[in-house]
């Protein structure tokens, strides 16, 4: 006995947990340390053991209880995974094959030769005998679509792609709900998610009826009603325009267009952001109005383009574009700075190019935090095919100053321009009418060639024209 407790000793404590989750007991054996023992079992010989004999247990527990207890840690799901795979894992399949005689052993029919059999427990085969029901669902669950103006989901094969593009696909529950809206004065008093209560949806017709079974709806007898639910699918935010129509769709009653859902107190709103917004369904921007305020009396320019970067990304603000007027000066001083030191003798303020070229350096930021673009996350989008803020000559040209210059020369020298006036006036006339062509001056040198080429020149940037070249 002395021996046995000896083992239980190795073994108690002395495991690590396998790749699987179940433990493993260090086992040793007799070779390696291991104690062994002799016992008698029920008059036979006595059965020498060892280490491998022993099942595991806490022996505390073992004499304060009077039974095999053994206590384990359960660090990992997959130490139970055993239970919970049974409590799942509903009935037990069986593949078998009859063979009715010997002669038909070599024929390949699939139907007699093998069968799928469900093996039936006694539980479930009670059940089944007194008619009890296997499953149900109450109350019935209609799912509702939800998408953009002509952005419903369209299946086509390559043969069919054809006939589904000149014949537009039928409607889906969003767009019966606009038509019934259109024909049905009860409809128009009702939430999208209110429709199945009282209306059923025809799968062949792509419509919603009236039901005509049910309760009568309280001073409409006509109408009948069930507990049925609507459920309108998921959207997530970063599909922002129609997340909002979504929202929309739970606020606004009968509306008969997509147009209707943006119609707030008569005034049309451009999204379905902008509509959201004036319903007070959005909280206000007034904890990043502050946060922003904040950041503009110590963080520099670059800085607060990345906190508003990652506000526009990950926190939704309800209205981004009225953050992006208030703090679009805060955001734009070092591109400002840059230009006004590449070009100090010209005057430069504030303009929409700079505020574009701050645009393209937010869009940069969001593209690389959450692969979002400006414009699906409610801002102004960026035009990134115009020259940039940061090029000097053509920010000289476009200057007020270089514009002012200009004129002066043009009013000191055209009257310098007699003789060369019909020359003048030819190359203006292709230059505005857009009629182009090459046209070669000779002269001898001092008559003015150089002189008309450079007032030519000062007219056209003069009326910052597009005739660059």
């Amino acid at each position: 006995m002395e021996n046995v407790q000896k083992i239980s000793k190795t073994i108690l404590g002395r495991y690590k947990t396998e790749d699987d989750g179940y433990p493993k007991y260090r086992r040793r054996s007799p070779k390696n340390g291991g104690f062994t023992a002799k016992i008698r079992l029920q008059g036979r010989d006595e059965l020498e053991i060892d280490n491998q004999w022993v099942v595991p247990y806490n022996p505390l527990l073992s004499k304060m209880f009077q039974a095999h207890i053994n206590v384990e840690y359960c660090n990992s799901v997959k130490s139970i995974k055993y239970i919970c795979k049974y409590v799942n894992k509903g009935s037990d399949m069986a593949v078998f094959q009859i063979v009715q005689n010997s002669e038909q052993n070599n024929r390949n029919d699939e139907i007699l030769m093998y069968q799928m059999g469900r093996y039936i427990n006694s539980n479930e085969a009670a059940w089944r005998i007194f008619s009890f029901p296997i499953h149900e669902r109450e109350p019935a669950v209609q799912h509702l679509a939800v998408h953009l103006e002509n952005g419903q989901r369209v299946y086509f094969t390559k043969d069919s792609a054809r006939k589904i593009a000149s014949e537009p696909p039928q409607n889906t529950t969003l767009t019966a709900f606009f038509q019934l809206c259109q024909t049905d004065p009860f409809a128009k008093t009702l939430l999208y998610v209110d429709v199945p209560i009282y209306y059923t949806w025809d799968k062949t017709r792509k419509i919603f009826q009236r039901r005509k079974q049910g309760m009568p709806e309280e001073g409409h007898p006509e109408i009948m009603k069930t507990n049925a639910i609507g459920r309108v699918y998921t959207v997530h935010p970063n599909n922002a325009e129609c997340f909002y129509l979504r929202m929309l769709l739970h606020e606004i009653r009968g509306p008969t267009n997509f147009t209707d859902l943006r119609t707030i107190d008569g005034y049309i709103c451009h999204t379905y952001r902008e509509a959201c917004q004036r319903l007070g369904l959005l909280e206000n921007d007034n904890h990043w109005e502050l946060t922003l305020q904040e950041a503009t009396l110590t963080a520099s320019a670059e800085q607060i383009r990345e906190l508003f970067a990652i506000i526009l990304t990950t926190c939704n603000p309800s209205n981004p574009k009225q953050l992006w007027d208030s703090f679009k000066r805060n955001m734009s001083d070092d591109i400002l700075y840059q230009i006004r030191q590449a070009n100090p003798e010209l005057t430069i303020e504030f303009n929409d190019d700079i505020f574009n070229e701050t645009l393209i350096r937010l869009e940069d930021k969001c593209l690389a935090i959450n692969n979002q673009t400006l414009v699906e996350i409610g801002m102004p989008a960026p035009q990134r095919n115009t020259f940039s803020v940061l090029n000097y000559e053509i920010t000289k040209e476009k200057a007020t100053t270089s514009m002012n210059y200009l004129n002066t020369l043009l009013t000191t020298n055209h009257s310098s321009m007699i003789i060369k006036k019909k020359i003048y006036n030819v190359i203006m006339n292709r230059i505005n009418n857009n009629t182009g062509g090459i046209i070669y001056l000779d002269a001898p040198g001092g008559t003015g060639k150089t002189f008309l080429i450079n007032l030519i020149l000062a007219e056209i940037r003069a009326e910052n024209t597009s005739h660059w070249h």
